[in-house]
């Protein structure tokens, strides 16, 4: 497939993705790389990537990396050949399942401290904050059942999810 010039509005999408998920410890390629694999409609080589962002292909390697490690993007090979494609994935829980479940191990660590002598307010400190999490992860997995739920109707039916035909309207008219 051909490189793509990015436009203007692209440029934008990249950079403020990058911005937004620098809090997230993604260093700014890794947030460019993710917007890029966002607006296209077919997986890229690294050397396509590397192309279009104007960064070395090594830079652009260990960038997608860090995006498949964090669930964020998925490698893919073509038969017969060494090359590899990377594309985001259908499915977005994977990073957001695996939060869930840290918060679910912190929860079990803090419930492990009641059980030592420790001071009433430090208990209930504890306590609340394993409440926060509890919940936090309920709204996560909540999340992705619905979503899998959608996908999963709209599969039987058919259909695109709600959820994905926004995105899907917004590729086809670039």
């Amino acid at each position: 497939m051909p490189n793509i010039k990015l436009s203007e509005q692209d440029e934008a999408f990249l950079d403020a993705m990058a911005m937004l998920m620098a809090p997230w410890g993604w260093p700014r390629p890794v947030g460019r790389i993710y917007a890029y694999l966002l607006l296209r409609a077919q997986p890229a080589t690294l050397d396509e990537i590397a192309a279009a962002l104007g960064m070395s292909k090594s830079n652009a390697s260990v960038a997608a990396r860090t995006l498949e490690h964090c669930g964020n993007a998925r490698r893919q090979g073509e038969p017969g050949s060494r090359r590899i494609y990377y594309s985001v994935p259908d499915d977005f829980s994977g990073p957001f399942a695996a939060k869930a479940e840290l918060l679910e191990r912190q929860v079990r660590l803090f419930a492990g401290q009641r059980e030592r002598d420790i001071p009433g307010l430090v208990a209930d400190r504890l306590d609340r904050i394993s409440a926060f999490y509890t919940a936090m992860r309920g709204a996560i997995e909540g999340v992705i059942a619905d979503q899998a739920g959608s996908a999963t109707r709209a599969a039987a039916t058919g259909a695109e999810p709600e959820s994905m035909r926004a995105s899907s309207s917004a590729t086809r008219a670039r």
